[in-house]
């Protein structure tokens, strides 16, 4: 059955896959899930221990629910792939991801959550019985009311992947409109350390959306929201939210520390945004360079002249602008002269375990030289290990994002960590 036609009736079981190349693993969650019903129906659990085997089975078996789902198998990257796969090739939105890792160093949440559309992500080491079955269940009613939607008069000449997409859409304007506090975004501080001297110069918002699709990164909303009233609240809502922590953290360590955010940066197109920047940064009476927006390459490199013209007053008031995973995509030399960023976030893809790797150490080093020469702030984000920011110290890297280097925390024990944890500078 083709991914977003409803069911002609409900079978006596859930389908869960179970991708995992360790038996153990397999035999462990049959007995768990042996007995679980949800909804009056038992679950059906398949297996596959590669994403090779698990590719055959999606394309026989119809109606899968629920992947469990492990990321290194036969290669590091095997779990990703078969996620896009179901995502992309398959189009099926409405199947639910779950990652189980027991290597969270080659997989780090922030990064597949940011860049991925999965459901949940779990360690193995953390799933317990009681656990795992909360976990399957989760995913099996987030799965139903997917299915559920479909029958909400989907556009009838759209292709599939574009009406998942105006589902979807559709989708987060209602769960938005009904969050007018906030209470659906779940907020973490992620820690920017400057390796010379490992003291914390500054902080970014990492906030993800609970929704019937699953947890939401910033990014995968700014992509389903278009420009208009209901992204300019949300806009509204992250600034006053780096804002008010700018000042209770300053408050609490005697110290500022530059805020950065998500979403904002990219909202610059829309004209009323740079005024509610400008709006929230009088009413904190923020320091001078207290305020960073993340921007994406698509964004700063446009070319609209609305975004143009909103740097060159949002900088003039002191906010700053980071360019995030750069080296992802071709780099031109071009247009990076043309909007220079101040900082830059070097890709994950060259900053994980970059001592095993001498090509990814050769570019690291080479996209480090490049900010140099443009007097730009470099900053390796995912750092995994101590040997990583050993290597991004030694090369000259300003700052560094991580667990070995700084746990992501709650907003609120941020101060707390900070002054009986690592102290800053001041």
């Amino acid at each position: 059955m083709a991914p977003g036609l409803a069911m002609p009736s409900e079978p006596a079981h859930w389908k869960v896959l179970l991708v995992d190349d360790e038996p153990a693993v397999h035999d462990v969650s049959a007995l768990i899930l042996a007995d679980l019903h949800f909804e009056g129906r038992g679950i059906l659990l398949l297996g596959a221990h590669s994403a090779a085997q698990a590719r055959d089975v999606l394309a026989r078996e119809t109606g899968i629910a629920l992947v469990l789902l492990d990321v290194v198998m036969e290669t590091d990257d095997a779990g990703i792939a078969l996620v896009q796969h179901i995502r992309e090739t398959l189009r099926d939105h409405d199947m639910q991801i779950v990652l189980r890792t027991g290597q969270p160093g080659m997989a780090p949440e922030n990064e597949i959550v940011r860049h991925y559309e999965v459901n949940g992500y779990a360690l193995k080491t953390e799933v317990t019985a009681q656990r795992l079955q909360t976990i399957v269940i989760a995913a099996l009613r987030g799965y139903r009311h997917a299915r559920a939607l479909r029958t909400v008069r989907p556009p009838a000449r759209l292709a599939p992947m574009s009406q998942a997409t105006a589902l979807a859409r559709q989708t987060l304007r209602q769960e938005l409109h009904a969050d007018r506090d906030g209470t659906a975004v779940l907020l973490q501080a992620q820690p920017e350390v400057e390796l010379a001297s490992n003291l914390v110069r500054g902080v970014e918002l990492v906030a993800s959306w609970k929704s019937a699709m699953g947890p939401l990164p910033a990014a995968r909303v700014g992509e389903l929201l278009p420009s208009g009233p209901l992204r300019r609240r949300v806009v509204q809502w992250l600034l006053a939210q780096g804002c008010f922590w700018a000042r209770a953290w300053q408050a609490g360590t005697g110290c500022a520390l530059r805020v950065s955010l998500p979403l904002v940066g990219d909202s610059l197109a829309d004209r009323a945004v740079p005024g509610l920047v400008l709006a929230a940064l009088r009413q904190a009476a923020l320091p001078y360079g207290a305020l960073d927006l993340l921007v994406s390459e698509a964004t700063l490199f446009s070319g609209q002249p609305e975004v143009r013209d909103a740097l060159t007053t949002l900088r003039a008031a002191g906010v700053t602008v980071t360019l995030v995973d750069f080296g992802g995509q071709t780099i031109s030399l071009q247009r990076l002269n043309q909007m220079v960023p101040d900082r830059l976030k070097l890709h994950r893809v060259f900053v994980r375990a970059v001592r095993s790797d001498p090509e990814r150490m050769a570019m690291a080093r080479s996209l480090i030289a490049l900010a140099q020469t443009l007097h730009i702030v470099a900053i390796a984000d995912g750092i995994a290990s101590d040997d990583d920011a050993q290597f991004f110290k030694w090369e000259g890297c300003d700052l560094g994002q991580g667990d070995p280097l700084a746990p992501a925390c709650a907003m609120a024990d941020l101060a707390d960590w900070l002054q009986h944890g690592r102290s800053i500078s001041h």
